[in-house]
């Protein structure tokens, strides 16, 4: 997905929101087909919240008619989305912790405000960036918060569960992950733990191991040069 959205937008790609979800909903379409094929009817979505492209264009693609059940959004210590799903309220002046996995390194959301757009309205997004703008914290309403919920939730995965989850994969499965997948997996088993949800779950990641060498590396205790051959 990374490299699609730099071909088709090329370098600044930041600048092409609308773009980079419309390759995110197209992929998951691809990617649907593939399971309907294979008899898989619908799932839900485990994926990093970070800068919210991809929980938002899964919204969209179920909003279009993708058999997407829940959409679970992971986040590590920069957890404001998991304040505002499940506190009712959010802190737009947070500061990010920066962690070893720098795309969940995020504070507020961006891109949330489509979500917002699509759950309030108009008026409720000026709200919404207004607060943003000032730094104040942001209340939604109880129908607004109830809007937000509907097929959404968050899971917050810290950052020494990361680092075991990656070795605890491939252990089990023998399949090498990066921090940003094994985030998605833990964020995952937690929600189907609490929720006693069923069925089947697609992790979404768009971070190769290799991409996070050193840090895969360092956690699995072997040379960065040897990283490849455990894939």
């Amino acid at each position: 997905v990374l490299a699609l959205d730099k071909r088709i937008t090329g370098d600044d790609a930041q600048t092409s929101g609308w773009m980079q979800i419309a390759v995110r909903i197209g992929v998951l379409f691809g990617v649907f087909s593939d399971l309907r094929r294979r008899g898989i009817r619908e799932a839900d979505i485990s994926c990093l919240s970070g800068d919210f492209l991809m929980p938002i264009s899964a919204w969209y693609a179920r909003h279009w008619g993708l058999p997407v059940r829940n959409i679970v959004c992971c986040c590590n210590e920069n957890n404001q989305l998991w304040e505002l799903i499940c506190q009712g309220q959010m802190r737009t002046d947070a500061v990010c912790i920066p962690t070893f996995l720098s795309a969940a390194d995020i504070a507020v959301p961006d891109h949330l405000e489509r979500l917002i757009r699509e759950c309030g309205g108009a008026g409720e997004t000026l709200r919404y960036l207004e607060i943003r703008r000032t730094g104040r914290n942001y209340y939604p309403s109880d129908l607004m918060l109830s809007r937000l919920r509907d097929g959404l939730c968050v899971s917050v995965v810290g950052s020494q569960r990361i680092r075991t989850t990656v070795p605890a994969v491939y252990k089990t499965y023998g399949k090498l992950i990066s921090c940003a997948t094994a985030l998605c997996y833990a964020g995952a088993m937690d929600y189907r733990a609490k929720s006693g949800a069923s069925g089947y779950t697609l992790v979404w990641s768009e971070e190769s191991p290799l991409t996070e060498a050193e840090t895969v590396a360092e956690i699995l205790n072997i040379p960065e040069e040897t990283l490849g051959a455990y894939i």
